[in-house]
């Protein structure tokens, strides 16, 4: 085609883009109302024309959209520019543009999702309308687009809360029966470790059992954690303290060829956590850095004080919160991996070296706690993970006082009712008992340790039972068992968290509890010390 010729085609057809134009501005509404045009250009949607495959008009919002610089530039794009090469069900977007204005046209109008690219190349979703409009002897297509992004995100925070309730509701029903299975496992490895004292090799085997139970209880708190039904015990801390306090652990943990680099803020950073959680968390995040650097690097863990997050902060209302940031010069993550990282069960590393349950953990511990987490990352450019905790206006606690796990002392010989429906606990604890010089009374229900109290003339010295049991539950039968043993000592046992338990009616106030699973010498540890206070 010659250049003249040329020419007076690009001339006719914006003749004929006026002439549609013209025909559009004609379409008015009588009786005083607002004409097509003015609603057109007032919509705060995305408004355009597309005659075949050619945008002929389209409105300011559409401009601002697609972050053109005006109308006419806009306009001399191609539709096919607007939109990246694939979609998200992995078909071309050419091609399925195609099927969508077919569809558009043989049924009168067509409503869909579709991801578009703004001229700065971000990509962006959208909700679509196509509606065939007839104009002179062909129709054109009126075009609508909303955009989505926040209705999207609104979504994959609702989908990643029902994940997280799926988890917890996974987790907290598991607690109680795989806590009484560990319960059996540890405390039988532990008699076994003492009756084969004299033969190390058969010592170690045992050792293994208890650690493996160890690891296996480790899991389900960590389960509990990401779905926030962890039982915490808040006390305000001083962050400082903590860190500087694991800063030996955290050497050993990363290794020689791991440079850590301390930058402090010297001064007390109160922040109302749970300790043990807390020393958690800062200790997952660091064997995930060291994971990063395969080759070694530089660990860099940084501590300020007063971070001001004003309304509009990411998941956090306004206040004031202490940071504490780790920054790692490892392998670093894509936005794919970021987007991931706190799912449960997803790890990068090879199969067997990770469950996945670690940044998991350290998301719900930190969002049970008030904060928040963030992840900046780059490929090839390393990790900066910062936990942002609400700054605490109370004084600092006192230390804590750890709980007694200890044989140690005078053999008992009280006489102790044992209340336990799962029987393999129930066994070991009888077991454990007995080994210490106490009588054991043994009822696998609050009915059956009812009548097995009268029969003995109400005579034992304390009661330890499960809180949850059929028949009857623990605090139903120790209510039951004071009408004639006012004072009678009752200490509980429970492998369900908190929240299962306060559903059951079970008052956490006032109330001495053990948690499942312990070891032996934990459980006769607290039933020494409930004796003794009885005996003062």
């Amino acid at each position: 085609m010659r250049k003249n010729e040329f020419s007076i085609e690009i001339e006719v057809l914006r003749q004929k883009v006026q002439d549609l134009r013209a025909q559009l501005s004609r379409l008015q509404e009588k009786d005083g109302l607002p004409n097509y045009r003015e609603l057109f250009e007032r919509s705060a949607d995305a408004n355009l024309v597309i005659d075949r495959d050619t945008f002929v008009d389209c409105n300011e919002a559409t401009v601002k959209m697609l972050r053109y610089t005006d109308r006419e530039e806009l306009l001399q794009t191609h539709p096919s520019e607007l939109s990246p090469e694939y979609q998200p069900d992995g078909r071309i977007s050419f091609e399925k543009a195609n099927d969508m204005m077919a569809k558009a046209f043989a049924k009168g109008s067509h409503r869909f999702e579709w991801n578009h690219q703004r001229a700065d190349g971000e990509v962006f979703p959208v909700e679509v309308l196509l509606t065939s409009v007839p104009i002179g002897d062909r129709k054109v297509l009126h075009v609508v687009w909303r955009e989505i992004s926040e209705r999207k995100r609104l979504e994959e925070e609702l989908r990643h809360a029902q994940k997280l309730e799926a988890v917890g509701k996974l987790a907290g029903g598991i607690a109680h029966d795989f806590n009484n299975i560990l319960v059996a496992i540890m405390g039988y490895a532990d008699i076994l470790k003492e009756g084969v004292a004299d033969k190390p090799a058969l010592v170690e085997d045992a050792e293994e059992i208890i650690r493996a139970s160890e690891k296996a209880a480790n899991l389900t708190a960590q389960l509990l954690a990401f779905s926030r039904k962890q039982d915490l015990k808040p006390e305000v801390v001083d962050l400082e303290a903590v860190v500087g306090r694991l800063t030996g652990m955290i050497r050993r943990l990363i290794g020689e060829d791991v440079e850590m680099v301390m930058k402090t803020a010297g001064v007390p950073l109160p922040v109302k956590v749970d300790p043990g959680q807390l020393e958690q968390v800062i200790l997952n995040v660091v064997a995930n850095a060291r994971d990063a650097m395969a080759d070694g690097g530089t660990l860099t863990i940084k501590t300020t004080r007063g971070s001001r997050m004003g309304s509009n902060g990411v998941d956090l209302p306004g206040g004031r919160y202490v940071s504490l940031k780790f920054t790692d010069t490892g392998a670093g993550m894509n936005s794919e991996v970021i987007a991931q990282a706190f799912e449960p069960f997803f790890t990068t590393k090879e199969r067997g070296r990770g469950t996945g349950l670690g940044l998991s953990s350290v998301y719900g511990i930190v969002k049970q706690s008030g904060g928040d987490v963030r992840i900046v990352s780059h490929e090839g450019h390393g990790t900066t993970l910062e936990i942002l905790l609400p700054e605490s206006t109370e004084p600092l606690s006192g230390p804590l006082t750890p709980e007694t796990d200890s044989r140690e002392g005078s053999p008992g010989d009280e006489r102790i009712l044992v209340v336990e429906d799962d029987a393999a606990a129930g066994r070991l604890i009888t077991k454990t008992l007995e080994r210490a010089g106490y009588e054991v009374l043994v009822a696998n229900n609050g009915k059956e340790a009812l009548a097995l109290a009268r029969q003995n003339d109400w005579a034992f010295d304390m009661v330890l039972t499960d809180v949850i049991m059929p028949i009857m539950n623990g605090p139903e039968l120790v209510a039951k068992l004071r009408r004639n043993m006012p004072e009678l000592s009752a200490l509980f046992m429970s492998g369900y968290t908190d929240a299962v338990l306060e559903r059951q009616g079970f008052s956490l106030e006032d109330v001495d509890l053990i948690r499942k699973p312990f070891s032996p010498g934990r459980l006769l540890g607290r039933v020494r010390t409930f004796l003794r206070r009885r005996s003062l």
